[in-house]
């Protein structure tokens, strides 16, 4: 790792909140688990030549206000956790410079190490990493940024920020945060929920409990290793939205059912639970609480929604539809507002006790849900050409899935931990199962032998075709596949993503 001296520190100056429950909970939980690495992030792949970290530093350094959050770090006052201006934040210091031998198998090693390293506690928490030599006409960019200091969104903002083509979106004008408050910016917290029944807040918390128990159980016997690795897979955009349009769904629904989709086909018959009352795959789908005055705040504005994936129904297009049924509700107004007086009233013991009751829930499935990259990204005039979500694993979960949008693709990446290596990949089996719904949506039910409809000009792979590392060369498939890395952790790695 090479990193060349520091530069004159940039002054930013912002409103610094107190940390939320779900901030104080995963920086709870890292100190509770030494090991634990919660990371979120991404790696943009790159066309063009390597050109060193300089210029990287510097479009960084001239981006940073953008988003001041990024320099606030974790501190203590009085013995309490706050957010804090790091006093000596210098960008540069955030880039650093990772030289790999050529081939993608070297890329795939280098992924791998990062995805395991902490990221320092005394500065702010975040950091982009250039990785290059793989290749003479490509290199990454990784954006790893701890999840109590940015959740998906947040992440997003993140990277647009630093990388996003055209004119900055300007921060909003940050409002005095209120004495002894745990929310954010001058709101007292007991304003959100003075009109909200206290019943509604009640009978949400009954859910969350009820969340914590699995449901949809399968049994691979055997333990699982703290490694993991990483399995993605892209397929045009306009697939899922030609099913959503179609069925009355979203093209989140239509990414959820085909992840159903996919673990019916993925999890062997001796594994599985015959269907009975209450057997059922569920995911902690996350819902975004970030008011419009703290689109760039420091800390995580999420909650979490448990969501039915009819598992068990009729067809593929039966399920989109009660998927679609099942998150209509997740996504109104009252629901966020129910969601963030729960979070302002529940003491944050309690929620990190709703946290580690749920890593015990061996099935559970923690996602993303679809995010979007809303421009075009680039290192000057190096276009980034795909995005690869980064998430970790926690608890006794198997895998966690993010689905990500970016210039006329939907990309989803898996984290499995090792020991379901033998299991098939997750990654090919949904983007086959959402090609399956589209053409069934579309063009009807496609025979073996029937060739592919000319929708999309770039010439078609199957879905069980062989995996791209890190899948620069996978843009040539119409189906594609991309970077399949390994990642070992100490603490059995278990992150999982919910931004």
């Amino acid at each position: 790792m090479t990193m060349t001296g520091p530069s004159p520190a940039v002054p930013v100056t912002t409103t610094v909140p107190r940390p939320s429950a779900v901030d104080g909970c995963f920086l709870s939980y890292e100190r509770d688990e030494p090991g634990f690495r919660p990371y979120v992030g991404a790696v943009l792949e790159v066309t063009g030549s390597c050109p060193g970290p300089d210029p990287v530093r510097a479009q960084i350094a001239e981006r940073v206000a953008r988003m001041p959050s990024l320099a606030c770090r974790v501190g203590l006052r009085g013995g309490r956790t706050v957010w804090e201006l790091d006093p000596g934040f210098d960008p540069r210091r955030h880039v650093h410079e990772v030289r790999v031998d050529d081939g993608p198998a070297s890329l795939d090693r280098a992924v791998d190490a990062l995805l395991g390293e902490p990221i320092d506690a005394g500065a702010p928490r975040w950091g982009v990493w250039l990785l290059h030599g793989h290749s003479p006409d490509r290199y990454a960019l990784f954006y790893r940024a701890h999840h109590a200091a940015q959740d998906g969104q947040a992440v997003l903002d993140a990277l647009t920020a630093l990388f996003g083509v055209g004119p900055a979106v300007p921060p909003r004008t940050p409002v005095a945060e209120a004495p002894g408050g745990r929310g954010t910016g001058g709101f007292n917290p007991l304003a959100r929920v003075r009109n909200i029944p206290a019943r509604a807040v009640a009978r949400n918390a009954a859910d969350t409990v009820r969340g914590l128990r699995s449901t949809l159980t399968w049994t691979p016997h055997r333990p699982l290793t703290g490694r993991t690795r990483l399995l993605s897979a892209a397929v045009p955009a306009s697939w899922p939205r030609d099913v959503a349009g179609a069925l009355g769904a979203t093209p989140n629904d239509v990414c959820l059912a085909a992840l159903a989709e996919a673990v019916r086909e993925w999890v062997p018959a001796e594994w599985r639970a015959r269907p009975g009352r209450g057997r059922e795959l569920h995911v902690a789908l996350p819902v975004s609480l970030r008011p419009p005055e703290e689109r760039f705040a420091v800390g995580n504005r999420v909650s979490a929604v448990r969501v039915p994936l009819s598992y068990w129904a009729a067809s593929p297009t039966d399920r989109v539809v009660a998927v679609a049924r099942a998150t209509r509700r997740v996504r109104t107004e009252g629901m966020r507002r129910v969601l963030r007086a729960q979070l302002e009233c529940l003491p944050e013991w309690l929620v990190y006790r709703f946290v580690r009751q749920s890593c015990a829930a061996s099935s559970a499935v923690d996602t993303s849900g679809l995010l979007r990259v809303p421009r075009r990204l680039a290192l000057g005039a190096d276009p980034v050409d795909g995005v690869v979500p980064t998430l970790f694993l926690h608890g006794d979960h198997h895998f966690a899935v993010s689905f990500l949008s970016y210039q006329g693709r939907v990309r989803v990446s898996f984290t499995v931990d090792r020991a379901l290596d033998d299991a098939g990949d997750l990654a090919a089996l949904w983007a086959g199962a959402v090609e399956r719904l589209w053409r069934e949506v579309t063009v009807g039910p496609r025979g073996p032998h029937d060739p592919v409809s000319p929708a999309d000009p770039i010439s078609p792979a199957g879905p069980t075709g062989p995996a791209d590392h890190f899948s620069h060369e996978s843009r040539e498939s119409h189906v594609e596949h991309a970077h399949h890395v390994e990642h070992r952790d100490t603490h059995a790695s278990r992150p999982g993503e919910n931004s």
